[in-house]
């Protein structure tokens, strides 16, 4: 099988893109690779691989919530917004404490707009903000919408002014630029130190593997580390198809809603899409109205449920 998903444990100073690479050419570079989010170089943790018919379910992967394990240093800034940049120590700056810190962050959880960072892959202008900065302009990056559901762990600053926390949040949130407003509302700067993704929806750090091992250990080992595509459907509503239907789903014809049995709750991605299941195919559909869902990406999937 090599139609599923791969979980990464991605190493500090490795690329998304490299990591994606060295596994296309583990399974040969036919073989379609995607993933369901990208790290900076400088961060760790989890990253999402797809394999085969499954990379057309990236976007939804990387609709998924996501925690980042964080160390922030607090009484710099940084022209990267982390370690890996120019740093200007804040001198002038008293560093905040326990307490003003963590009331500082309940102010970022909800729905807020973000700048992202000037060294990041944001398009501007036609051409990527990282390219602008580097060259020596100054990228006008638009506010984006962001989501911040909550932080936990949070210990700091120590007398060095290191601060640590996990942060939940969603599609599109920069850490780099969480930490970096952060800085400015306590007043002493901040810069991400260093960046640990523990998850992506379900799927957690401790079941993934490093791209080393799986490139030492060859092609069958790292089939036995695939997950199946069920893991990702168990993130959102799943409706059971009666398998007399299995042809239209297969066809791309209209299900009617009145057939379905809903096998149990979850998430609607932004797009709206629901997932249609039947025991060879998966589907992820958009409601037509009246009264019917129209599948809109269908997958050939073995025998799950």
């Amino acid at each position: 099988m090599t139609d599923g998903i791969l979980l990464l444990d991605k190493q500090p100073g490795e690329t998304s893109t490299g990591c994606v690479e060295k596994v296309r050419k583990l399974f040969g570079k036919k073989l379609k690779t995607g993933h369901g989010g990208t790290l900076d170089s400088p961060a760790s943790g989890l990253l999402v691989i797809l394999l085969g018919a499954a990379t057309r379910l990236c976007p939804f992967v990387q609709g998924l919530p996501k925690v980042y394990e964080v160390i922030a240093q607090l009484g710099g800034t940084s022209d990267t917004d982390d370690a890996s940049g120019h740093i200007r120590p804040e001198t002038g700056s008293a560093l905040p404490t326990a307490e003003t810190l963590e009331r500082e962050l309940l102010g970022f959880i909800g729905l807020r707009l973000q700048i992202p960072p000037e060294v990041s892959a944001i398009h501007v202008s036609g051409k990527r903000a990282h390219l602008l900065a580097r060259s020596g302009e100054s990228p006008q990056l638009s506010p984006r919408p962001v989501t911040i559901t909550s932080f936990s762990g949070v210990l700091g600053p120590d007398s060095s002014g290191l601060a640590r926390f996990r942060v939940f949040c969603h599609k599109g949130t920069y850490v780099r630029s969480l930490v970096r407003d952060l800085g400015r509302s306590l007043g002493c700067g901040a810069y991400v130190l260093s960046l640990k993704r523990l998850s992506i929806g379900g799927f957690g750090l401790e079941e993934a593997t490093p791209v080393s091992w799986l490139l030492q250990s060859g092609e069958n080992a790292a089939l036995e580390r695939m997950l199946a595509v069920d893991r990702l459907l168990d993130h959102f509503i799943v409706y059971r198809v009666p398998q007399g239907l299995e042809g239209d789903v297969r066809n791309g014809k209209p299900v009617p809603r009145s057939s379905l049995q809903r096998l149990h709750w979850g998430l609607i991605p932004e797009s709206g899409h629901v997932v249609l299941r039947t025991r060879n195919l998966v589907s992820f559909a958009l409601w037509e109205p009246p009264c019917h869902y129209r599948p809109d990406i269908v997958l050939s999937v073995e025998d799950g449920r």
